[in-house]
């Protein structure tokens, strides 16, 4: 009898245990990637007893009551809801933040960051979240993700000068505007005088588009590109092009000449269909620009474009790769200078390995079009707002309309994520029985989903809580009654020596 109060005392705590973890889970419903914990009991232990049968096949026990077993997290997917910023991150999928304050590394699923007046994100308790800083194609090592401000406090972008341009057309003009007897695929350039105004005639080319590019302060320039029927040969027609700078604005040394503002000239070849073939550009390399023989070929940028340097006198000079859809790693037979081209359209040269971008410039009959224009410089920029992508890459919006990846979030796995303890504060530590946190990045095998401006819930299902609320009641309920009936017994049992 005695060992029947004690039983039932041991199952009155176990339940009451159990209670507890039942009023965590409820009072958790509404907490940010709180997972839900379930209890699992155990018998404590049991006595053996003697018995008076012969032939008692096993060994005969009493139970002496119950014990706490374990209690599991169970690490279900909680639902997603929209946040109201953008740094109110979610990982769908398995995984964890890392988040950092002095020498404490925790994980949490929690993602309600926000940044604080130094530009670091942090979660509401302070931590940092752990990233990886971009700059330009590169990572940095995995440190606190701040937002880097320039001198004067802001949050920008500077400027950059336009270092490539990529301008594809249709040429479907008929005529040689610039008609040159001596000179036919040079024709632009000779009628070109930077004393006058307009330097060329409106009806000296056959197609005339104008560029705006940046130089390194972000201010703006103009760029124009002539385009003029050379001559046909063989089978195919050769088209002139011309790049140009308004006089006024040249800072190098032909300004105030006739030569003023010329920055390339060259050829394209066209077959019998109006398909671009061939390429062939030059460059002034000193002395009198309307001089051919100062004319040589143009040099290549890393990625076959052939580049031309313009000196802005409000601006400072730069070098500027021109794209109009056919790039070579190298010019074949080109000769020592404009000047001995003469009439003779092999005397050009040539790209050694034309490659033809998916769109580059025609000449299909009808009328003439710029197609494709792009250019990649842009003025300063203040961050405008963030965007997140699913691989943890998230990138600022720009008021200069560009976009920049700022830092990369990463995401954390364990080996055994029964083993990690709750710190409190939606935060969990790595120990022993978790093994080491294991890095990879969002959205590739084994690592869940970065998803911005939106938050986890708590995965506690209120019904399935009710329900365990009522069965823990009803256990802690049913051995209290063991306690009591166990009381009467024993008294009564004192009571026979009356």
């Amino acid at each position: 009898m005695m060992h029947g109060l004690y039983t039932g005392a041991t199952g009155m705590r176990t339940q009451a245990e159990g209670m507890n973890v039942v009023g965590n889970n409820l009072a958790n419903v509404n907490t940010i990637g709180f997972k839900q914990s379930m209890m699992l009991y155990q018998d404590l232990m049991s006595q053996t007893e003697p018995t008076g049968s012969a032939y008692v096949s096993g060994i005969s026990q009493v139970g002496l009551g119950a014990r706490v077993g374990d209690v599991r997290v169970l690490r279900s997917q909680g639902a997603l809801l929209a946040g109201s910023d953008t740094t109110d991150f979610a990982i769908s999928g398995k995984g964890f933040f890392q988040v950092t304050s002095g020498q404490d590394t925790h994980y949490t699923r929690a993602g309600n960051f926000r940044f604080n007046k130094d530009g670091q994100l942090v979660d509401p308790n302070g931590f940092n979240l752990m990233g990886h800083a971009i700059t330009g194609e590169t990572e940095g090592p995995l440190a606190a993700v701040t937002l880097v401000k320039d001198a004067d406090g802001r949050l920008s972008m500077p400027a950059k000068a336009t270092g490539g341009m990529t301008s594809v057309f249709n040429l479907g003009f008929d005529k040689d505007a610039s008609s040159s007897t001596a000179n036919p695929f040079f024709g632009m350039l000779e009628a070109w005088d930077g004393t006058a105004t307009p330097p060329l005639g409106d009806n000296a080319a056959g197609y005339t588009q104008t560029m705006r590019v940046y130089d390194a302060a972000g201010d703006t320039h103009e760029l124009t590109i002539r385009f003029d029927n050379a001559t046909t040969a063989g089978g195919k027609r050769y088209v002139e092009f011309l790049v140009t700078m308004p006089p006024g604005e040249d800072g190098g040394a032909a300004a105030g000449s006739a030569g003023a503002g010329l920055l390339m000239s060259g050829t394209l070849q066209f077959g019998s269909s109006g398909q671009l073939q061939d390429i062939m550009a030059f460059t002034p390399s000193g002395g009198d620009p309307k001089d051919l023989a100062n004319w040589v070929p143009a040099t290549l940028d890393a990625s076959g474009r052939p580049q031309f340097n313009a000196t802005f006198a409000q601006g400072g000079a730069q070098t500027v790769g021109l794209d109009l859809g056919i790039t070579t790693t190298a010019w074949n037979n080109a000769p020592a200078s404009a000047a001995g081209v003469g009439l003779d359209p092999t005397l050009l040269g040539g790209a050694t390995t034309p490659k033809l971008a998916a769109t580059s410039t025609t000449a299909y009959k009808g009328s003439s079009s710029s197609t494709y224009m792009k250019q990649d410089g842009y003025a300063e920029g203040v961050l405008m707002n963030l965007e997140v992508a699913t691989d943890g890459i998230v990138s600022g919006k720009y008021s200069n309309g560009q976009s920049q990846s700022l830092f990369r979030v990463p995401i954390f796995r364990f080996t055994s994520e029964d083993g990690l303890r709750s710190e409190g504060m939606n935060h969990y530590s790595a120990t022993t029985e978790s093994g080491a946190a294991q890095e990879g990045k969002a959205d590739t095998e084994n690592y869940g989903k970065l998803m911005g401006k939106s938050l986890e819930q708590s995965n506690v299902d209120m019904a399935r809580e009710m329900v365990n609320m009522i069965v823990t009641q009803r256990g802690f309920q049913t051995n209290s009654k063991v306690v009591t009936t166990a009381d009467t017994m024993i008294q009564k049992a004192l009571e026979l020596k009356r």
